[in-house]
């Protein structure tokens, strides 16, 4: 049965497989004794090779090449430029069997030398990853283990200084009999201490339940701008000894949004007692409330205040990130600003910052209108 000729062709093709070798050889040519040119080596097959020349050759029909200590002789085919390079394909005299041979060897060794360094770095990352995950696993339970005790400690703080809190006040409003005026300056005193000591557990508490990511939102609809002129009340006392003017702009656009009410209002505090805060005396603070794409909004609390340098800009937002204008404007933790950033993009929003040194900041959140779909 005489085969087809898509069979031979496919049978010729994988008895003359081509191997490539990319090696130097010299040519010379018996017509043009004493010229030897250096070639490159592309491919051997058992009858054939491709030679590249980086120069024109005067290379007639008969050429010796010599290559790895053979002399291997072979026919000229054809020779033709491709780009910077000259092509030579060679007909060989005499079959390269011992040839391919040892090109089989050397892949042999050399896929072997691969393999061997292939498993190396494989037992190696292994290795890695193995003491990785052991590192891993123990941060993981020494940060488990620092959450539990920070949130058992921040409670057992708050019981007794809550304590504190109320017989102060009592003291302070003369229910429990008069007080001289010396005595209500250190009430007064007492109380801000003790309400400031309070407000930082509760921020630790809030970092250790977002570490732990035990931070619940409860959806309800809120109206805004009514809960945004609560929390402006909250802070009318410290606007007030600094005699800053708090304004409120509420596009008519945003009404009523599904929000954690107790979360939107701990935002608007955090934004505001911090504008406040680095706003001098007799400034302006003001919180404006816009749409944003259809689906969310905008709530931007900006001062005309001390400013940030653009080399600080990257600390905000992170946990302890206290700037040196915020140790010298009054104590804190540097917890308020990293806070407000989890609480926004856990409901998926986002927060940033714009500002310039010596004209105040702009601090912004963007919301979406329901949480709980988006």
């Amino acid at each position: 049965m005489t085969p087809s000729p898509g069979k031979s062709r496919s049978a010729t093709k994988r008895k003359y497989r081509r191997f490539l070798v990319n090696q130097p050889a010299l040519v010379s040519c018996a017509d043009v004794p004493g010229l030897v040119w250096t070639a490159r080596i592309a491919d051997v097959s058992r009858r054939g090779m491709h030679l590249i020349l980086q120069h024109p050759a005067v290379l007639q029909s008969a050429v010796r090449i010599q290559w790895t200590n053979r002399e291997i002789r072979g026919t000229v085919r054809y020779q033709q430029r491709r780009g910077g390079e000259y092509r030579v394909g060679v007909a060989l005299e005499n079959c390269c069997d011992s040839l391919l041979i040892d090109l089989l060897a050397r892949e042999t060794v050399a896929l072997r030398k691969v393999d061997q360094e292939v498993l190396a770095s494989a037992a190696a990352l292994r290795e890695q990853i193995h003491e990785m995950a052991t590192a891993l696993q123990a941060a993981s339970q020494a940060s488990e283990v620092k959450s539990r005790f920070l949130a058992s400690v921040s409670h057992e703080f708050r019981t007794p200084l809550n304590g504190i809190i109320g017989f102060s006040e009592l003291l302070y409003d003369a229910k429990v009999g008069p007080v001289t005026i010396d005595q209500k300056d250190y009430l007064s005193d007492i109380l801000s201490c003790s309400r400031h000591l309070l407000t930082l557990i509760n921020q630790v508490l809030d970092l250790t339940k977002i570490e732990s990511g035990k931070m619940d939102f409860q959806y309800e609809s809120v109206q805004v701008e009514a809960l945004a002129r609560e929390v402006m009340q909250g802070v009318k006392a410290l606007a007030a000894s600094k005699r800053i003017a708090v304004r409120i702009e509420c596009h008519e656009g945003v009404g009523t949004v599904r929000a954690d009410g107790a979360r939107l209002r701990q935002v608007l505090f955090n934004y505001l007692s911090n504008a406040l805060k680095f706003t001098s005396e007799d400034g302006s603070v003001l919180v404006r409330i816009l749409p944003e794409d259809g689906v969310s909004y905008r709530i931007t609390v900006e001062d005309n205040g001390v400013g940030i340098r653009p080399e600080d800009l990257s600390r905000l937002f992170t946990e302890f990130g206290q700037l040196g204008t915020a140790r010298r404007a009054g104590s804190g933790t540097g917890l308020g600003l990293a806070i407000t950033r989890q609480i926004v993009e856990k409901q998926g929003g986002k927060v940033g910052v714009e500002s310039t040194p010596g004209a105040g900041s702009r601090f912004w959140a963007v919301l979406p209108v329901d949480p709980s779909a988006a």
